[in-house]
């Protein structure tokens, strides 16, 4: 099979970090093409809510976020399974918008720029050969100077994968309707997991949560059984889960998640997003992340694709500013979720920093970054 066209970078992945990246390149008139193997619109298990370190970022991408009136949120309560609650303020907040929504507003953009997005269409491999990569694709066969892994936490064949993780993890989505202070973003802790609520647009709720692989098993891997089981437990839960209309006519469910820190660079191929490493959805800012990298990622390869740094020089460039921007907030997010997480230690850390204002203020502001 004969080489389709050469590009300046291909990209493995279409989640917020690809399409960012594809635009930031797109911009610069690179020739890009990405490759998903879905189609947009389309619903992930995600918190949905973003920092606003991120704002500007976005609307940069061209996606006007000024215009949409979305919900913006400046406090946090975090309870545990007992109902003990810890109310804060977040000095710099987020806001809220769907993956549905912002995915195919960042695709039509990418689009718009020029960038060859491939929907449904499924990679199968790649090889190195001198300075270009070839990838293999249900498509056909495409080569690019630069090689981009954004394709999320499951690694396809030929990519950096770690094997270490000895917990897996479960999220599951909901979208609801349900009277709550749009201002507000909350965690709501339960045994082995813990739940996050916040407002996206038109009125509607983001549901999520993360439990252990063990906790689903216990319930016979039923997840109504789980959640009328275990997370009803907390009080906050049992209220929200009987008064609220839950909009999906299923849940949204994605299995063997691990969280920790990867490579954001390795064999050559650039990583970004959570496939250079994935925060602990307790600490938040998972979408901000992905951003975070692609914005890191487009300045290294600016260097390159102007000729200032070779192939090598672009690798280690970003990887110093990775490992500068991420590993501590994944690092922090594991020790979180670690002390969150089981019952024996949940309310205990909860009181502790009700007490203690000076830690929570710290933790909030190590899991949040400055704007970019």
């Amino acid at each position: 099979m004969e080489i389709e066209t050469t590009y300046d970078a291909i990209i493995i992945g279409g989640g917020l970090a690809g399409l960012s990246l594809a635009i930031l390149l797109a911009q610069e008139k690179r020739s890009i093409l990405l490759i998903e193997k879905g189609a947009y619109p389309r619903h992930k298990v995600c918190g949905e809510y973003i920092s606003l370190e991120s704002w500007d970022f976005v609307e940069r991408l061209g996606i006007p976020l000024s215009e949409m009136n979305l919900p913006k949120m400046d406090a946090l309560t975090i309870s545990s399974e007992n109902g003990l609650e810890l109310k804060s303020e977040l000095d710099l907040g987020g806001f809220g918008i769907s993956r549905f929504a912002l995915e195919e507003l960042l695709y039509k953009k990418a689009v718009e720029l020029g960038g060859i997005v491939k929907t449904k269409t499924n990679y199968i491999s790649y090889t190195k050969k001198a300075d270009i990569f070839e990838v293999e694709t249900t498509d056909g066969i495409f080569a690019a100077k630069v090689l981009c892994g954004a394709f999320g936490k499951y690694a396809p064949k030929k990519f950096y994968k770690k094997n270490d993780e000895k917990h897996n993890w479960v999220g599951v989505k909901y979208h609801i309707r349900y009277s709550h202070p749009a201002n507000e973003i909350v965690l709501h802790n339960f045994d082995g997991g813990y739940c996050g609520m916040s407002k996206i647009e038109d009125d509607k709720s983001c549901l999520c949560y993360i439990v252990q692989q063990k906790m689903l098993s216990k319930s016979g891997n039923d997840i109504v059984r789980m959640e009328n089981e275990i997370l009803r437990r907390n009080p906050n839960l049992e209220t929200i889960f009987s008064e609220a209309e839950f909009l999906f006519d299923k849940p949204q469910v994605i299995s063997n998640v691990t969280f920790n820190v990867k490579k954001p660079t390795h064999d050559g191929v650039f990583y970004l997003g959570d496939s250079a490493g994935t925060i602990a959805p307790l600490s938040g800012n998972g979408m901000s992340n992905a951003f975070r990298s692609a914005s890191l990622l487009s300045q290294s390869l600016r260097l390159f694709f102007n000729q200032e740094v070779a192939l090598d020089a672009a690798l280690a460039n970003y990887r110093k500013d990775w490992d500068n921007a991420f590993s501590g907030r994944i690092k922090l997010g594991r020790i979180l979720q670690h002390f969150f997480c089981k019952k024996n230690l949940n309310a205990a850390s909860i009181r502790l920093l009700k007490y203690a204002g000076p830690i929570h203020k710290f933790i909030i502001r190590k899991t949040h970054g400055e704007p970019f």
